[in-house]
């Protein structure tokens, strides 16, 4: 079964809570919920204690020689215990250095020696959290001119070289790379090897000042959705999640609405897969 769910923010709650709630699972912005003595946000941990949850972390620092904070990893562990979580994801982006978080999520070099670093660190957050993380694709702009790889490459070869973690694809990102750069979403998706797609973001984007933004603020692009048609021939996620984090006059509305294609769309990949 896979799951289909959304980002938790407490302006939507009638998609997670209202009488008609429209998802089966939520993904949960790990950091949000850090606190030194229980947890912060109590209630809506408390609200979702039925609902399959996934845990979504900003600051594990993989695409780092630093690589992530032990106290970061145990407070990941500690949340992830107490939902239960289904999976637990971050993303192959630099973060941070020792005491200093850039607050955003940026691309590094991308060549060997940052290869062996990233390997080290998918080992450690093995290691604390007890459990295996899946790394979503960056949406990038601006690539290094002396980097062995572009992004992609990394994220493939990353695979190869490793064997600890999975995938959150992040399927706005992959079109919003392939509108900024010359990348081709398709060729990237078919590389991906199946097994490992654990599960999948998807989102809303805009344009600004010619170059698409992963915004999260939009209703889900005609074109991801094809990308999602496209993966779900090979692959089979645990979970599909649609981000939305600002502009919210009708975002319910647009939420429900691409969770229903999203439903159809897996219903479609389920018919055909019965009558084989």
């Amino acid at each position: 079964m896979t799951f289909v769910g959304v980002g938790y923010r407490p302006e939507l709650a009638d998609v997670f809570h209202g009488q008609a709630p429209a998802v089966d699972c939520v993904e949960l912005v790990a950091d949000r919920y850090f606190g030194s003595r229980g947890f912060g946000r109590y209630w809506e941990l408390r609200r979702l204690t039925n609902v399959p949850t996934l845990l979504h972390g900003l600051c594990g620092n993989v695409a780092s020689v630093h690589g992530p904070e032990i106290g970061y990893l145990r407070q990941i562990s500690r949340l992830a215990d107490a939902v239960d979580a289904v999976a637990y994801s971050d993303h192959l982006a630099f973060t941070g250095v020792p005491g200093r978080a850039l607050g955003h999520l940026a691309p590094n070099l991308f060549d060997d020696e940052l290869l062996v670093a990233a390997a080290r660190n998918i080992a450690r957050i093995v290691a604390e959290t007890g459990r295996r993380p899946c790394l979503e694709n960056l949406a990038v702009k601006t690539v290094f001119s002396a980097a062995q790889y572009l992004p992609e490459e990394f994220y493939l070869r990353l695979l190869e070289v490793c064997d600890q973690w999975d995938c959150l694809v992040d399927l706005t990102n992959v079109w919003i790379n392939s509108q900024n750069r010359l990348v081709d979403p398709f060729g990237f998706i078919d590389a991906l090897p199946a097994a490992r797609v654990r599960y999948v973001h998807l989102a809303g984007g805009k344009q600004v000042d010619g170059e698409w933004i992963d915004s999260h603020s939009q209703p889900v692009h005609d074109e991801v959705f094809g990308l999602l048609d496209h993966l779900l021939v090979r692959a089979t996620p645990v979970a599909i999640i649609i981000e939305r984090d600002s502009n919210w006059s009708g975002a319910e509305t647009e939420l429900r609405s691409d969770l229903n294609r999203v439903r159809y769309i897996l219903a479609t990949h389920q018919t055909r897969s019965d009558l084989r």
